[in-house]
């Protein structure tokens, strides 16, 4: 089969597109013919050597949609020739937290070298096919592409849980960062649905249009406009209720700033660095909250192809680049005026 490896750690530039034999499913795990391959900043971060106890060479893309093509030991037939997406958080199904139905708390993989996650610390799917435990390959709905379901398997399940992890309520102001971006652009719709007064941080007279197609009521352009100022405008000079930040460092000091009396913060990603500045004095006497949420579980997965195959949402694609153009693939997720995924095309449903 043919996928992409590093021998090295650095940028895309380290991508080769390599010839190997097909692997086999061992017991618990099926083969899938990889259709669709997301292009994601944690396949940048792993590539760049951040977590340095990865074994190389290494296959990168923790965001699959496929057809299940062999089954391991103690797999159901039911599974042969499923279309399917791969749920990317890894878990034991044995600890204290997977027995009590945390999965996407489990201790099962502590020790390893990078985040539980498939394409991390497993090779990913950016190739023909690709292993994976039979539990995390979930059933797409009819009626939902692959293109959609490709979406939905990483940042789909992501912004669904960092919303439910917020809290997010009917009546409450929202500020989504990164509003255009893969996890941000689903945290918009998920936001709406929940009632909430959506505003979107995004660049552009297009990602305006798109926002409010989104259910956003407002979208505020950081090239364009001081975004502190018009969060206190829309909000009354109240704030916002919650802040959903996915990009990290770069906009702690903005999203914690837009903040009202309660407010909370909520993260899921660090793209702009990790380690930020936090003023405890007005963060205890304004009663305020930080709350992280890291990726997304098999039921946050499940939810949201249940409501792209309701048309409650949707996914939007950026770009698709045939397998073949990886690299070009990495360079389009730095493109400013991205909305929206961008896709491996590996084969045909």
């Amino acid at each position: 089969m043919r996928h992409w490896q590093y021998a090295a750690f650095g940028g895309p530039d380290q991508l080769a597109l390599v010839e190997s034999p097909r692997p086999e499913p061992g017991p618990g795990e099926v083969l899938i013919r990889v259709t669709r391959c997301g292009v994601n900043p944690i396949d940048v971060s792993t590539m760049s050597g951040r977590f340095k106890g990865l074994g190389l060479p290494h296959t990168p893309g923790a965001e699959v949609a496929g057809v299940v093509e062999a089954l391991g030991a103690g797999v159901s037939e039911a599974r042969a020739g499923a279309r399917v997406a791969v749920a990317f958080r890894l878990f034991c199904n044995r600890c204290y937290y997977c027995l009590r139905g945390r999965e996407i708390d489990c201790a099962g993989f502590a020790q390893a070298p990078g985040p539980a996650i498939f394409g991390v610390i497993t090779n990913g799917g950016m190739g023909e096919y690709v292993v994976v435990p039979a539990l995390n390959a979930l059933l797409v709905p009819d009626g939902v592409s692959d293109d959609q379901a490709c979406a939905a398997a990483l940042d789909g399940a992501t912004a669904y849980h960092l919303v439910d992890r917020a809290g997010v309520r009917d009546g409450e102001g929202v500020l989504v960062v990164g509003a255009t971006g893969g996890v941000g652009s689903f945290a918009v719709q998920f936001a709406a649905q929940r009632g909430a007064t959506v505003w979107g941080l995004g660049r552009g007279p297009a990602a305006e249009a798109r926002l409010r197609a989104w259910g956003a009521a407002a979208a505020l352009d950081r090239d364009a406009e001081d975004v502190a100022a018009r969060v206190q405008e829309l909000s009354g000079g109240r704030g916002v209720d919650v802040a959903l930040d996915p990009v990290g460092a770069g906009t702690w000091p903005l999203s914690m700033g837009a903040l009202a009396q309660g407010g909370r913060y909520a993260t899921c990603g660090i793209l702009t660095g990790a380690e930020v500045q936090l003023n405890l004095g007005p963060f205890y006497t304004r009663q305020q909250q930080v709350i992280g949420s890291t990726g997304g579980s098999r039921g946050d997965l499940a939810t949201v192809l249940a409501a792209l195959q309701a048309g409650r949402i949707e996914a939007p694609i950026w770009r698709t680049y045939p397998l073949e153009e990886a690299p070009a693939a990495f360079a389009a997720l730095k493109e400013p005026g991205r909305i929206g995924k961008v896709l491996l095309v590996v084969s045909s449903p």
